[in-house]
């Protein structure tokens, strides 16, 4: 357990929130369903940080719950890549 590990599942909840709320806003809008498909990716991979968090938290969480710092640092850098994805301006001709 440490500190850094907790920082980036906590981050990796947090920016998944984030871009799981624009695609939603999206799909509500448009009722599209590629648009629910992304919501629902995001929403997944926060879940999945939640349960990092909780193997890193000083209660008595499984021993499946825990993540190494490598796999975090992906994880944390692919939620980044679909955030910059998601902000990044569109071209228009």
């Amino acid at each position: 357990m440490g500190i850094l590990e907790l920082f980036a599942a906590v981050l990796i909840v947090g920016v998944s929130c984030l871009n799981a709320s624009l695609p939603a806003v999206a799909w509500r809008r448009a009722g599209d369903r590629r648009f629910l498909a992304l919501t629902a990716g995001h929403a997944l991979v926060a879940v999945l940080g939640g349960v990092w968090v909780w193997g890193e938290l000083p209660v008595s969480a499984p021993g499946w719950s825990v993540a190494t710092g490598p796999i975090l640092g992906l994880v944390l850098l692919a939620t980044l890549l679909f955030l910059a994805s998601t902000l990044w301006p569109r071209r228009t001709p």
